[in-house]
C-alpha cells in the first residue's frame, strides 16, 4: 500500500518557469502545476489505484511536479516521464533522480520507448497537466493529426475539428489504458466537461475507460491565466463501481453521463423540465432565426479601427502613402507599436491600396455579458472594412451579398457560456465576440432558403431575391402574434436574458446545445 498522501508543498512550481525566458508557454500551453492541485490530483487517483506494482507516466512533465510527488506517495513505484523541452526535462530528471525522463513528444510515438518496458504485472497511473493551447502544433503535421484523429472513431460536429492538445493526450493515454489496467488523472480545460466541441471524445472516454471523479475547479488555479479547468479520474481496472463523482465548490453528488452529449456533469432537474417544455413548445434558436453571421475580426484593430472615423481614415491614407522603408515613421506618426511592423509590411505585399471612403462603418464592440439587451453608447467605434486588408474572409462579406447593411440585428451567442443576446438597432459591423453572431432583421429570400451558400453562385445582389424577415414559417407565424418581425427579435433576447435560460438552462446545457426558443403568444401567457 502507498504511504498516506501529505501536503507536497516544498517546490513553488510556477516560480519554476522563471528559470525558462525562451520558453514560449502560450505556445506549448506550458503552465507549471501549483503542488496543491498535484496532490489533490495524486490523492483523486490513489483512491481508485487498488494494491500492486505501478509506473507512473506523465507524458508531459514538464519540471516534474506530479513525478516529485508520486515519488514519494509511492517509493517503489517505476516513474516515466516525457517532456518536449530539452532544458525544462533536465531540471525534471534532476529533481527527481529515480525516475526516467525523456526528451520528445507523446503526441509523435515518444512514449513508445517507455511503454514497451512496462512490466505485464505493473498498473499504470496516467497522471498529468497536459497542454491546452487552443491550436496545436499537430495541426501542421498531416501525418501526425491522421494518426491521432485515428483513435476518435466518432464523427465531429459539422465545421469543427479536433485543436487543442489536451484532447489528444487524453485519447493517446485512453488508448493504452484500453488494453491494461490502470488509471489515468488528467487537469484539463473545463470545456472538456460539456462543451459541444467535445461531444464525440466524452463519448469515446465513456466507452473506453470507466469515469471515476470529476472536480471542477473554477477560473484561476493557475497563475495567469483564467482558463476554467478541471480534474477527471478514469479507471480501466475491472470491478464493481458506483456512478461517478462530481464536485463543484465543495459540493459533491453523483451522477451518470448520457447521450447525446455525455456531459461530464450532473443535470439539474430543473433544466431538464425547462428543455422538454421549450423543445416542445418552439424552435432551436439557429432554426427560429435561419441566418447568422460571425461578427467581424479584423486581425489588426491597432490599423483598421478607431472611435474617430476621420482620424481612422486619415490613418488608412496615410498608410496606402507609406513606403516600405517608410513605414517606421509611419507607425511612430500615428502611434503604432514597432512589434506591428512586420504586419504593416505584410499588408504592403501586392498591388498598391486604393482608399475609399465607403469602407468606413459604423462598428460596434459587442461585449456579450456586459451588453445584455443593447449595446452603450460607449461600444461604438469605427472600422476600415477592405478585403484586401482584412483577409480569409473574416469580415463576412459573402459574394455580393454584405450582411452588415440594416438597421436591426439580433446578437447572441451560442454553445458559449455567458450565453446573453441584444438587439443592436443601428447599421454596422458587429466585433467577434467570444463566438458571437449577428442575424440581421431582414435577409435576401433566396438566402434565408437556400443558406448562405447561395451567395457563391450568383454575381449580382438581386439575384438573391427581395428582403424578407429572417425567420422561420413557425417564427413568422409567432412574429403575428407579436407585431411583427422586429418585435419578434425583441422577444428573443428578453428571452435569452430571462432568469430561467441564466440561472438554470445555461448552467446544465449552454456549452453543449442550441437553447430552444419556446414561441409563446400573448394570448398563452394569459
Amino acid at each position: 500500500m502507498p504511504r498516506a498522501a501529505n501536503r507536497i508543498l516544498d517546490v513553488d512550481e510556477e516560480k519554476l518557469v522563471h528559470q525558462f525566458p525562451g520558453l514560449d508557454r502560450k505556445a506549448v500551453g506550458a503552465f507549471f502545476t501549483p503542488a496543491p492541485l498535484v496532490e489533490r490530483t495524486l490523492s483523486l487517483a490513489m483512491a481508485h489505484l487498488g494494491d500492486g506494482p505501478l509506473t507512473v507516466i506523465d507524458p508531459a512533465c514538464g519540471a516534474g511536479a506530479f513525478l516529485s510527488a508520486a515519488a514519494k506517495l509511492w517509493p517503489g513505484a517505476r516513474l516515466c516521464g516525457l517532456e518536449l523541452d530539452p532544458a525544462v526535462a533536465r531540471l525534471c530528471q534532476a529533481r527527481v533522480p529515480s525516475a526516467e525522463v525523456r526528451e520528445g513528444d507523446a503526441l509523435r510515438a515518444g512514449l513508445d520507448p517507455f511503454l514497451a518496458t512496462v512490466p505485464p504485472d505493473h498498473r499504470e497511473l496516467w497522471v498529468g497537466n497536459p497542454p491546452y493551447n487552443g491550436t496545436s502544433p499537430v495541426l501542421k503535421d498531416p501525418n501526425a493529426y491522421a494518426k491521432l484523429r485515428a483513435l476518435l472513431p466518432f464523427a465531429l460536429p459539422p465545421g469543427t475539428s479536433l485543436r487543442d492538445d489536451f484532447a489528444f493526450f487524453l485519447l493517446v493515454a485512453a488508448q493504452r489504458l484500453a488494453t491494461r489496467p490502470g488509471v489515468l488523472a488528467f487537469i484539463t480545460p473545463a470545456s472538456l466537461l460539456d462543451a459541444f466541441l467535445y461531444a464525440p471524445l466524452r463519448q469515446s472516454l465513456t466507452r473506453t475507460l470507466s469515469l471515476r471523479e470529476v472536480v471542477d475547479l473554477g477560473p484561476g488555479a493557475f497563475a495567469g491565466t483564467q482558463v476554467r479547468t478541471c480534474i477527471t479520474v478514469w479507471s480501466s481496472i475491472p470491478g464493481h463501481m458506483d456512478p461517478p463523482r462530481f464536485e463543484r465548490r465543495g459540493a459533491t453528488q453523483h451522477f451518470t453521463p448520457e447521450a447525446p452529449e455525455w456531459r461530464l456533469a450532473p443535470t439539474a432537474p430543473e433544466a431538464s423540465a425547462l428543455d422538454a417544455r421549450w423543445s416542445a413548445l418552439g424552435e432551436p434558436l439557429t432554426t427560429l432565426v435561419p441566418v447568422s453571421l460571425p461578427g467581424v475580426k479584423t486581425r489588426f484593430d491597432e490599423l483598421l479601427v478607431d472611435a474617430d472615423p476621420e482620424r481612422l481614415l486619415e490613418r488608412i491614407r496615410a498608410f496606402a502613402a507609406a513606403t516600405e522603408d517608410s513605414l517606421p515613421e509611419f507607425a511612430r506618426a500615428h502611434g503604432l507599436p514597432e512589434e506591428l511592423l512586420p504586419k504593416l509590411r505584410a499588408l504592403k505585399v501586392g498591388a498598391p491600396l486604393e482608399v475609399d471612403a465607403r469602407h468606413l462603418r459604423p462598428f460596434f464592440r459587442y461585449g456579450g455579458a456586459r451588453h445584455r439587451g443593447t449595446l452603450p453608447p460607449e461600444a461604438r467605434a469605427y472600422c476600415y472594412l477592405d478585403r484586401r486588408l482584412i483577409p480569409r474572409g473574416d469580415h463576412r462579406l459573402r459574394g455580393p451579398y454584405d450582411p452588415h447593411v440594416g438597421a436591426v440585428k439580433l446578437l447572441f451567442n451560442v454553445r458559449e457560456l455567458p450565453l446573453s443576446a441584444a438587439l443592436l438597432e443601428e447599421e454596422g459591423c458587429v466585433h467577434d465576440h467570444r463566438h458571437a453572431r449577428f442575424a440581421p432583421l431582414y435577409v435576401p429570400q433566396r438566402l434565408r432558403d437556400e443558406g448562405l451558400r447561395v451567395t457563391r453562385s450568383v454575381e449580382s445582389a438581386d439575384e438573391l431575391g427581395p428582403l424578407v424577415p429572417n425567420l422561420s414559417p413557425r417564427g413568422l407565424e409567432w412574429a403575428e402574434t407579436l407585431g411583427g418581425p422586429r418585435a419578434a427579435f425583441q422577444a428573443i433576447v428578453r428571452f435569452l436574458n430571462s432568469a430561467d435560460v441564466q440561472r438554470h438552462w445555461a448552467p446544465a446545457f449552454g456549452a453543449s446545445r442550441v437553447v430552444p426558443v419556446p414561441l409563446v403568444t400573448p394570448e398563452s401567457q394569459q
